[in-house]
């Protein structure tokens, strides 16, 4: 259910960065990068879910977590021009925030659990 929910906030954050994209003028291949990292984190999570093993699983979200915090790093870059990108921006940053707490929080119940398991 979870894992559910953490697939939809990740496409809402790819097709939210696409379109937030429009907006970036003078940044050159930095929106190109902001781009790759925030969709990473969606197919991370997506790959996730056919992982051969439990490490795999958890690599997967990992590299999503790692994917969404680059992410946030180019959403903290970028400098809005008027009002209505620096709320879709701000949209964005929580969405990218909330996405983060959902895989560390996701990660802590899989460490936890495989170290219950041994």
């Amino acid at each position: 259910m979870k894992e559910d929910k953490l697939a939809d906030f990740s496409l809402q954050l790819a097709k939210a960065s696409m379109a937030y994209c429009r907006h970036l003028h003078g940044y050159g291949d930095k929106k190109g990068q902001f781009l790759r990292a925030a969709s990473s984190v969606g197919a991370n999570i997506a790959e996730a879910k056919y992982g051969n093993s439990a490490a795999d699983f958890a690599n997967k979200f990992h590299i999503a977590l790692k994917e969404c915090n680059e992410t946030k790093f180019w959403l903290n870059l970028f400098e809005p021009e008027n009002e209505e990108q620096a709320l879709e921006l701000k949209k964005l940053k929580r969405l990218t925030g909330n996405i983060m707490r959902m895989l560390i929080k996701s990660l802590q119940t899989l460490k936890n659990s495989s170290s219950q398991n041994k």
